[in-house]
C-alpha cells in the first residue's frame, strides 16, 4: 500500500488502484491423474484468478486416461472422428491449436496476470517457459531445441504433434512439445505437453524417452524428479520465486462449475461456442 509508484498513480488517476506486480508464483502438483474435463476447467479457474486477483500460477498435472484434446477453433466431425484414436473421451481447450492426445505425458499450465512483462507478449512467454525447459534437459545430456521454423500444410494434420511451429520443442528432428494460449482481460495461460512415451493410439510420435531408448525411466520417481527440475529452472528463469499451494476453495467450486456446466458437455465438445 505504501509503495511510491502505487501512491503516485492513485493521486494521479482517482479512483483506479495499480495492481503491484506478483512477488511469487504458486505451484500446484496435482496429486493423481485426473479427467480431461476437470483437468481443462482448473486451468481456466487459474486464469480467471489471474484476471481477478493477479495470481500467478505453475501447474504440473496429468491425465488419467488417454483423451483427446481439441483445439478452441477445431472441428469435431469428419476426419477428426476416424484413426486410432476413435472412441477416446474428448473435450475442448480454451487454447487454440491441434488436437492433442494425451497419454503418456506430463503437461503444464502457466497463468500469469495482465500486470506482468511477459502478459504483454505472448511469444515471449513461449520463449520464457520453453528455454528453462532445454536447460534441464541439456543438463541430462539431451540436445533439445527450438524448431525455429514454421510450416503449414493445405489440409492441417488433425493432431498437434504433426503440425509445427517455431516455437516447438524438437529432439533429433521429431517434436516433443508444443503449447498454445488463451487471453483473457490482458492475463495469459499458457500449457503444453511433453511428450514422454509413444501412444498406440498415435504410434507414429515417438516420445522423448522413445528416443534416447530409455522408456524404462518412465516411473513415478522420474516425473517428480522432472517436475522438480523444470519448476526450479522456470522461478530461475522469471525471477519469481515458487511457493507450493493448493487450489482455493473458490478456485474449487469455480472448476467444478466449469467442468459441470462447460467442459463435459457436449456441446462445448462437438463445436466451437464463443464465450
Amino acid at each position: 500500500q505504501n509503495d511510491p509508484l502505487i501512491v503516485f498513480l492513485n493521486e494521479l488517476l482517482p479512483g483506479m488502484t495499480a495492481s503491484p506486480l506478483p512477488d511469487h508464483c504458486r505451484l500446484l502438483n496435482e496429486p493423481a491423474p485426473q479427467p480431461g474435463s476437470w483437468n481443462m476447467a482448473v486451468d481456466e479457474s487459474l486464469l480467471e484468478s489471474a484476471v481477478s486477483d493477479q495470481i500467478c500460477s505453475l501447474r504440473w498435472y496429468r491425465w488419467d486416461q488417454a483423451t483427446i484434446s481439441l483445439g478452441y477453433f477445431q472441428q469435431n466431425d469428419g476426419d477428426a472422428q476416424q484413426g486410432p484414436w476413435e472412441g477416446l473421451p474428448r473435450v475442448r481447450r480454451l487454447s487454440g491449436g491441434g488436437a492433442i492426445l494425451h497419454h503418456h505425458e506430463l503437461t503444464y499450465s502457466f497463468t500469469v496476470p495482465a500486470n506482468h512483462p511477459l502478459a504483454k507478449s505472448p511469444p515471449e512467454l513461449y520463449v520464457a517457459i520453453h528455454q528453462p525447459l532445454i536447460d534441464v534437459l541439456a543438463a541430462h545430456g539431451l540436445n533439445v531445441e527450438f524448431r525455429g521454423v514454421s510450416f503449414r500444410s493445405a489440409s492441417e494434420p488433425f493432431l498437434c504433434f504433426g503440425r509445427g511451429d517455431e516455437r516447438d520443442l524438437v529432439y533429433q528432428g521429431q517434436k516433443i512439445l508444443g503449447s498454445a494460449q488463451r487471453r483473457r482481460r490482458g492475463a495469459i495461460v499458457q500449457h503444453g505437453s511433453l511428450l514422454l512415451l509413444t501412444s498406440e493410439y498415435a504410434p507414429e510420435f515417438p516420445g522423448l524417452l522413445n528416443l534416447v531408448e530409455q522408456p524404462g525411466r518412465y516411473s513415478e520417481e522420474f516425473l517428480n524428479a522432472l517436475t522438480t527440475d523444470f519448476s526450479q529452472a522456470i522461478s530461475t528463469a522469471l525471477k519469481l520465486p515458487l511457493q507450493s499451494g493448493n487450489l482455493t476453495d473458490e478456485e474449487t467450486q469455480r472448476a467444478r462449475t466449469l467442468e459441470k456446466e462447460k467442459y463435459s458437455q457436449d456441446g462445448w465438445t462437438s463445436r466451437k461456442k464463443q464465450v
